[in-house]
């Protein structure tokens, strides 16, 4: 019999993220980010987490900011077209949280080693770079068969929770994404836990009919929880755009401030008052 995964963000944040977790954070710089997550992880004081993503945003800068993070395993973080993630770089130029250098391949190889279950995997294409020098969990080797080819050994990732926003979920945990899948479902099939937030909730029977079909199998998630908007202010294709405009408030303002403002609220429903209402959402629908 299947059993609905149903939760309140708040109990999904307390049931399964716990201080010191390796946390997989999905989506792509401002592109269908689980900020809603992000900002509940906050408000629940969560500590020395260890974050890893493909390519990192505002999530990991609020993160930072609110001192729940002690690692950052990224090819990038910053806010691109409005500049750097500027307590993200204050706290690695000054220490305050360790960074492992990585690419887009080192971290999707990572996650393949984790469901393979295999110790490491194999690439060619940083061999001569200097992520040797920065890496001391990397080994450079040659091919045991006997080609002669430089290979470099890069190690598993292991995801105690991935945190994930999509556009369609139902209460047992299928999930679709519209649009690029980026490392989602990897994400997905490798953590331990998963936590997903959706736009909409809908039928079991209508997930295969809609763009996505479940990329995200119930089978990979452990709890859902509905949050339209709960990407924002990045995007969630094919809903609605990132808001260029709450993106640049945030640059500006001081963290304590946005942090009253906008993350200890009561619930997202003032959350998304606070940000502008039926104009800031009439401003970024698609």
């Amino acid at each position: 019999m299947r059993k609905s995964k149903l939760m309140s963000l708040d109990d999904a944040i307390s049931s399964y993220v716990e201080d010191g977790d390796v946390v997989g954070i999905g989506g792509l710089s401002f592109w269908r980010k689980p900020m809603g997550i992000c900002r509940e992880i906050i408000k629940q004081k969560k500590k020395d987490l260890t974050l890893c993503t493909f390519v990192g945003g505002m999530e990991v800068d609020i993160l930072v900011a609110a001192k729940c993070v002690s690692e950052v395993k990224a090819s990038f973080v910053g806010m691109e077209v409005f500049g750097m993630a500027p307590h993200y770089r204050n706290s690695v130029e000054t220490n305050k949280i360790k960074i492992s250098e990585e690419s887009e391949a080192s971290i999707a190889l990572g996650l393949k080693c984790a469901y393979l279950d295999v110790p490491f995997m194999p690439l060619k294409g940083i061999i001569g770079t200097d992520f040797e020098k920065v890496r001391d969990d990397i080994s450079e080797f040659e091919d045991p068969l006997g080609s002669g080819t430089k290979l470099m050994a890069l190690p598993k990732i292991d995801l105690d929770v991935a945190i994930l926003h999509v556009p369609y979920a139902d209460e047992y945990g299928n999930g679709n994404i519209t649009g690029a899948v980026w490392l989602d479902d990897d994400m997905a099939k490798t953590a331990k836990k998963t936590i997903i937030t959706c736009e909409k909730l809908v039928e079991m029977e209508d997930i295969i009919h809609l763009p996505g079909k479940a990329q995200l199998p119930m089978q990979t998630t452990d709890a859902v929880v509905r949050m339209p908007f709960g990407a924002h202010p990045t995007s969630c294709y094919d809903r609605y755009t990132f808001d260029a405009l709450h993106i640049q408030n945030y640059l500006k303002i001081d963290f304590k401030d946005y942090l009253e403002k906008y993350i200890n609220v009561d619930s997202h429903a003032k959350y998304l008052d606070n940000a502008g209402g039926a104009e800031m959402i009439l401003n970024i629908l698609l």
